[in-house]
């Protein structure tokens, strides 16, 4: 019975709807609903691509119509030429008169959906480091509030205010000695914001330096405080805490930034146990006119003779003022932008900068054995003059007179004073 009326139901389907009916009357009837669903709903089409702006002001900028990515590929080149008038024919102690890349980089940095930053900063060193590029900065960020910012990866440890300046925007071709004292690049996470006049960073870091693998559980504990109370004057403190487990004297090597004269040369003794930084700055810019200062004093935990585990402490200070002749005016650490560019026929940009600085170790490091005493100096003082050229808002021309002198004479030369000269080609964009 049953077998019949299937027979006589499927011959009635077929005759109505003929044999496309007979197969819709044969398959799963769960398959016909969602077959009817799918006849209803219609195909998810592809999102739709966002057009892209280009546009050129200091670097290819990047911008989605939409606002959710915008970014700016750039770059420089800064050739350096240093000269040591009273060079040794010996060389000890100094580096050679030369030309040489100071710095050939590419950076991308950018922003995604209005409020995560990210930024890859590359070095393409010369010489026999030169294989591939360097990683300088590589991090990302959440910026959404001013007030409190987060950023991860490797990137400039907040504390000296010389050292953060982008060596583009310095007024002289090198920065000073403090330099030696402070940190660098470090993988870490930093905290950060602006509230009124007042700016705070804190972060903790590997303490190993850039693009270096770190060795052990100790971190590194930097903030830096600055305050704007009026326009145009800064105000800043800064300190580092952090713990130094790899047991190495050559943190206590000290060579000049800007002839390179090596004047310590620590031959024994272990920095192993604390370390700690505290620093404080000042820039004032008024018009066309603009002083920076900055003092540092460094503390290590030296083993060595008798230094037993104990405290040897580098202090360095810096102060320089600088005057744009033509009437530009003074900028902080960014480009100066001449009244009248040698690209449209005029002479672009002159300024002229003078700078003091100084550097001194604890004496203990040569009556503990850390150093020898003979042939080495634990003070130096510098003195450096410039002139800066902006020929454009991307490129300059900077020549520096330099004097460097120690409270001893620097074996094997037996001199206690070296006069020399650096010069910058600079371009950016």
């Amino acid at each position: 019975m049953i077998l019949i009326i299937l027979t006589l139901a499927l011959s009635g389907t077929a005759q109505a709807n003929g044999v496309e009916g007979l197969a819709l009357a044969l398959q799963d009837p769960f398959d016909s609903r969602l077959a009817a669903v799918a006849q209803d709903k219609p195909a998810e089409k592809p999102p739709a691509d966002v057009p892209i702006t280009l546009s050129w002001r200091d670097g290819l900028q990047f911008k989605a119509d939409d606002g959710n990515f915008q970014a700016t590929l750039g770059g420089r080149v800064l050739a350096h030429y240093r000269t040591i008038f009273d060079r040794p024919d010996n060389g000890a102690r100094t580096n050679p008169d030369t030309l040489y890349l100071r710095q050939a980089r590419i950076d991308f940095q950018g922003k995604l959906y209005k409020e995560f930053d990210f930024r890859l900063y590359l070095d393409f060193p010369t010489g026999a480091a030169a294989v591939a590029g360097t990683v300088q900065d590589a991090y990302l960020g959440w910026s959404r509030h001013p007030e409190f910012t987060v950023k991860v990866g490797q990137f400039k440890v907040p504390f000296s205010q010389e050292q953060t300046t982008t060596l583009r925007a310095t007024d002289f071709v090198e920065r000073t000695v403090l330099d030696r004292l402070a940190p660098g690049r470090d993988l870490g996470v930093l905290f950060s914001g602006k509230i009124g006049a007042f700016e705070y960073e804190v972060g903790a870091f590997d303490g190993a330096g850039r693009a270096v693998v770190d060795n052990n559980d100790e971190k590194d504990v930097a903030a830096r405080f600055r305050v704007t109370p009026i326009d145009g004057l800064r105000l800043g403190v800064a300190g580092t805490f952090g713990d130094v487990d790899s047991g190495s004297f050559n943190a206590l090597d000290l060579t000049t930034t800007e002839l390179q004269i090596q004047f310590l040369d620590a031959t024994a003794g272990v920095v192993d146990g604390k370390r700690t930084r505290i620093g404080a700055e000042l820039t004032f810019l008024r018009e066309s006119f603009g002083l920076r200062a900055e003092w540092v004093r460094r503390t290590d935990t030296v083993t060595q003779g008798t230094l037993d585990e104990d405290d040897v402490d580098a202090t360095a200070w810096y102060a320089g003022v600088s005057w744009l002749l033509t009437g530009e005016k003074k900028t902080l650490e960014a480009r100066i932008v001449p009244k009248s560019s040698f690209a449209d026929g005029g002479w672009g940009a002159f300024e002229l900068a003078v700078r003091a600085a100084g550097l001194s170790i604890d004496d203990e490091i040569f009556s503990a054995g850390v150093a020898p005493a003979a042939g080495n100096a634990d003070k130096v003082t510098t003195f450096t003059v410039g002139i800066n050229w902006y020929l454009t808002r991307n490129v300059r021309i900077s020549p520096n007179f330099v004097v460097e002198k120690f409270n001893e004479e620097i074996a094997p030369n037996d001199k206690d004073r070296f006069h020399g000269a650096l010069v910058r080609f600079q371009i950016d964009f």
